[in-house]
């Protein structure tokens, strides 16, 4: 029902646009672009970069950070899409829009948290089954405490990354566009792998109430046991979840009236999804730790 809700809410509200934003940021790349003496393949990147903002400019509505899909895996038919919306609201300053989206972050992540938290509750394992109804509000406050040091981690283990990554690549490209170009390919797909190994911190969070340090350990230990196995789950359940998603919005297009029906079964889909995701990370835990006593 919560994703369900969001989704009717994100289609209701007037969106928060940062179309100037945006389009100064654009503009930004466009005089970078224009620099006396930089390479070709660096113009040719940045006048790209400054298309693609401007092509999306009117697709940024800062009430999506509400929807956590990608760290606690609560389906959205509806957040990053242009919403057409005569009542748009512009966000016109960096800081105004900075404090809405980390305002809203923190709300969706609360959501997120709540709606990841009930499916657990649901399942005969973990930390929150069989736990009386007057403790779930203070268990899922500790959750999403936890899930905000979580989320902290790992920026903070991205900027020790990708800060010192970014200014290499930087510096290549400016003296060789190519070796620039295989590094920040090389960065790609250092991402995909941290991506990969840290699939399971929010579940490791939830399921176990797991500190954050904990669920990181905890991921890295499943994803590293159960390689080919979670390469698979991931892979299959995030083709599933694309595919429903592009058939429901090519239905949307077509049929307004389909708006309701496709929410649902978008809610439908996705919390299988992440029901599959708990259940998943839960037994192949505890095969893991079978294997590591025997």
């Amino acid at each position: 029902m919560i994703p369900v809700l969001l989704d009717l809410f994100l289609w209701l509200a007037p969106p928060l646009r940062v179309t100037p934003l945006v389009v100064q940021l654009a503009e930004w790349y466009r005089s970078l672009a224009a620099v006396s003496g930089m390479p070709a393949a660096t113009v040719e990147l940045t006048q790209q970069m400054a298309d693609s903002l401007e092509q999306s400019s009117d697709a940024f509505n800062l009430l999506s950070a509400l929807t956590s899909t990608w760290l606690l895996h609560m389906p959205s038919l509806l957040a990053g899409t242009a919403q057409p919306s005569p009542s748009a609201i512009e966000v016109g300053t960096p800081a105004e829009a900075l404090l809405f989206w980390i305002l809203f972050t923190l709300l969706g992540l609360l959501l997120g948290v709540i709606y990841l938290s009930l499916l657990a509750r649901c399942l005969p394992i973990g930390s929150l089954s069989g736990l009386p109804p007057r403790l779930l509000p203070a268990r899922i406050l500790l959750h999403w405490l936890r899930i905000l040091g979580l989320l902290l981690l790992i920026l903070l283990l991205l900027l020790a990354i990708y800060l010192p990554l970014s200014l290499a690549i930087g510096l290549l490209t400016l003296l060789n566009p190519a070796i620039g170009s295989l590094l920040a390919l090389a960065s790609g797909a250092l991402s995909l792998l941290l991506f990969f190994y840290l699939y399971f911190a929010t579940a490791a969070v939830v399921m176990d109430t797991l500190s954050p340090v904990a669920a990181l350990r905890r991921s890295l230990q499943v994803a590293r046991t159960h390689f080919l196995s979670t390469l698979g789950f991931i892979t299959l359940s995030s083709l599933i979840g694309l595919g429903i998603a592009l058939l429901l919005v090519q239905l949307l297009n077509s049929a307004e009236w389909a708006l309701f029906p496709a929410l649902v079964v978008n809610a439908f889909v996705g919390s299988g999804l992440a029901m599959a995701l708990l259940i998943f990370y839960r037994t192949h835990y505890l095969a893991s730790d079978a294997e590591f006593v025997r």
